[in-house]
């Protein structure tokens, strides 16, 4: 069987968790995404399902958004406690803004974070070696 060759880019801002999300640090809050290499994993997004603006959530409790694949549905809980402070409602509506554009206009959410420690954290070359293992 040959192997397939996949292309996808990994933004080197940023710090990632092993289920595929992206995070940021933005005016003491995260803006969190999911990465390119999701697509290749568990297929192209085609639906964004938001929480709202203002809710809790606890350190790997109840999830922070979920998103529906060409493969599967797929849920994210958070690895911080903290609050939603704003959602980017442009991704549920228009979802393909998520597959073109992962790393920019394809943000999810922005969390205000009650501690945080992004230590917990992939960096961009421990995340690409974490994939390459898959």
């Amino acid at each position: 069987m040959d192997d397939d060759i996949v292309e996808f880019s990994i933004a080197h801002n940023r710090k990632y968790s092993t289920n595929h999300l992206w995070y940021q640090e933005k005016d003491d809050r995260l803006m969190i995404g999911v990465s390119e290499y999701l697509a290749v994993e568990h297929g192209e997004v085609l639906r964004v399902v938001l929480p709202q603006t203002g809710l809790e959530v606890e350190e790997f409790g109840a999830d922070m958004f979920s998103i529906w694949t060409t493969d599967e549905k797929l849920s994210f809980p958070s690895p911080f406690s903290g609050q939603i402070a704003e959602v980017n409602g442009e991704v549920e509506i228009n979802p393909d803004i998520v597959n073109e554009s992962a790393y920019d206009q394809g943000w999810i959410i922005l969390l205000d974070p009650h501690e945080i420690d992004l230590e917990t954290l992939l960096e961009p070359d421990e995340y690409i070696e974490y994939i390459s293992e898959l």
